[in-house]
């Protein structure tokens, strides 16, 4: 708990001591048959699994094939059932994943466990309570119970997001609603995947609760192809960032530069209190913005004093060549309009194409105020490093006319 903004420590107390509560509730009467007995155990073994690899797809969330496990629960059992599995599955799992945590910070390993088990415990007692309440039951199933079981499950995903996006809405201020938001947007055909498969789990149940094992084979699929797709993507990512590196190290005074605007544009993007989903596309492009630069000669590029015309028409011509180089690359394809526009001007007198003021991008205008402030305080073949008072005081010039004067003056306030 330590370290947490006081918000965020009386939601996470609200969300566990609830948590603690509605499971202590849903299980002080469960009876359990012999054949319910084998499927919580069979269901929360598989719970188990997936949790263990869970897959990072937005920052702040995770998913794994154990939304469908829950969901199957549910639809098996009801509420107690439900409860009953992910309490077992998601709580060893939970102990499994933190044992770094354990070792590095206890307390900060049970804060993290403890918020992360009772709101999957809330989400399924809520689902499973209400798919009791419209008559929902296990199969067979007419078209209407279908529709019950996809409310139910749409109940269970949708309260486990929000609750999720609620700890990271009082942790780094990102806004609740747009956050949630990005999470839907960036998992909707994984979600109904995984909607599909929580109803076959509870078919096959209905036929023998032993068959259910048969699952895994599925849930291993669906758990392998994402983590291949984000691994792939991310392969993807670092190899374009290594060769804007390397294209970057061509220049010894600007080494590093891309990763440095990358660092700040996160941190001016956050200062607006952009959706998270939009803070890594502006970081993403920041980290290849320069990569263009592959088609400027080292004779222009390295140049020591002022270049001609002829000169700056090729130099103008590095960020259009960034983009045409990303083109049709998924992983880069919203990064693009920010990666054109990065060298517009507020006043309209940039290139490519002479955008002004709002016409030019979000991300642009912030990645070219990171941009300026990591150039004025870089040396150059022509001058050396400015001072930061002096830096200060171009950027302040530069407002309204280079540079968006909001985000100038929004920058300043960051760097004093």
């Amino acid at each position: 708990m330590r370290g947490l903004p006081i918000k965020a420590k009386v939601y996470w107390f609200f969300v566990f001591v609830l948590g603690v509560f509605v499971t202590g509730w849903q299980l002080k009467d469960l009876r359990l048959t012999s054949t319910l007995t084998w499927s919580w155990i069979i269901l929360a073994f598989l719970d188990l699994f997936c949790e263990v690899y869970e897959i990072s797809l937005l920052r702040g969330h995770a998913t794994s094939a154990a939304i469908a496990v829950g969901a199957g629960a549910i639809l098996i059992g009801g509420a107690d059932i439900g409860v009953l599995v992910v309490l077992c599955g998601s709580l060893l799992a939970e102990i499994i994943l933190r044992r770094s945590l354990w070792k590095k910070d206890i307390l900060y390993g049970l804060t993290v466990a403890g918020f992360n088990v009772t709101q999957l415990l809330l989400s399924v007692a809520l689902a499973g309570l209400l798919f009791e309440a419209i008559g929902g039951h296990p199969p067979p199933y007419s078209l209407a119970d279908f529709g019950r079981a996809a409310l139910a499950f749409l109940v269970y995903v949708t309260v486990n997001s929000g609750l999720v996006t609620g700890i990271v809405h009082f942790t780094t201020g990102t806004p609740y609603w747009r956050h949630l938001f990005s999470f839907f947007r960036s998992l909707h055909i994984q979600l109904l995947t995984l909607g599909v498969l929580a109803v076959l789990i509870a078919v096959v149940h209905s036929l023998s609760p032993w068959y259910v094992i048969l699952m895994l084979s599925p849930l291993v699929v669906v758990q392998i192809s994402i983590r291949e797709y984000v691994r792939l993507q991310h392969q993807a990512r670092q190899a374009f960032e290594k060769i804007s590196q390397i294209v970057s190290a061509r220049d010894r005074y600007t080494g590093v530069h891309s990763e440095q605007v990358a660092e700040i544009a996160v941190k001016l993007a956050r200062a607006l209190k952009l959706p998270q989903e939009e803070v890594e596309r502006i970081e993403a492009a920041a980290r290849v913005h320069d990569l263009g630069k592959i088609a400027i000669p080292d004779a222009i590029l390295l140049k020591p004093g002022p270049l001609t015309e002829e000169e700056w028409k090729v130099v103008k011509k590095h960020p259009i060549v960034s983009a045409e180089i990303l083109q049709g690359l998924e992983i880069y394809e919203n990064c693009l309009d920010i990666i054109r526009h990065e060298h517009e001007h507020w006043d309209g007198s940039g290139y490519p194409d002479g955008l002004k003021g709002e016409e030019i991008p979000l991300g642009s205008r912030i990645i070219a105020v990171a941009d300026v402030w990591n150039a004025l305080l870089s040396d150059r073949p022509y001058r050396k490093a400015y001072s930061k008072e002096e830096a200060r005081k171009i950027m302040q010039d530069m407002a309204g006319k280079t540079l968006d004067p909001k985000l100038v003056e929004l920058f300043l306030k960051i760097v004093e």
